[in-house]
């Protein structure tokens, strides 16, 4: 709860800098590739996360690695983070962002789950579905699992649509486990 209390707290106070800056989508797209660089380096990782490496060696390292790459107001930013002792949580603070900026620019996340790698018309279909029942701008994400056999699951916020092959088994399996034809008493 404290690291997600922090997170936002620190992710609202950049949103709202950003936004009087006018600056908004470039921050946000410096947040998501500082949170893919975080993600693909676990060493990265374990050095930004030590305690016992200095905060002044932690802030040379990050930035060496992003400046001339994010915006001066980004860079800045994580700067501050690790001078604050906060540097362990920048990814939460990333993904903190991410959802705040989505919040205000009407995004929802969608991930939609098939078994084969679906083609564009399909994925347009499920989102402008989704638009209209949503009345918010989709983002899908797109993944493969050859586990469900067929067809899709579709989740979102607290939501999901399982049209699946393997879900339509499964309810089937459990339907003839029961036996409906027997006396009750």
């Amino acid at each position: 709860m404290r690291v997600k209390l922090l997170s936002k707290r620190y992710a609202k106070a950049l949103f709202d800098l950003a936004g009087e800056m006018k600056i908004l989508d470039k921050v946000d797209a410096d947040l998501r590739l500082v949170r893919e660089v975080f993600s693909e380096n676990r060493n990265l990782k374990l050095i930004i996360a030590n305690p016992v490496i200095d905060i002044y060696k932690k802030n040379k390292i990050l930035t060496e690695l992003f400046s001339g790459k994010i915006e001066d107001l980004s860079m800045k930013y994580i700067q501050l983070i690790t001078i604050k002792g906060r540097e362990q949580f920048i990814t939460h603070i990333c993904e903190a962002f991410d959802d705040i900026y989505k919040e205000y620019k009407n995004i929802l996340p969608v991930n939609v789950t098939t078994a084969d790698k679906a083609d564009k018309k399909i994925m347009n279909d499920i989102s402008s579905k989704l638009e209209e029942a949503t009345k918010m701008n989709i983002e899908i994400t797109e993944k493969v699992n050859e586990e469900i056999i067929g067809g899709f699951v579709i989740d979102f916020q607290d939501y999901q649509y399982d049209a699946s092959i393997i879900n339509q088994l499964n309810k089937l399996k459990k339907g003839f486990s029961e036996n409906l034809y027997e006396i009750q008493f």
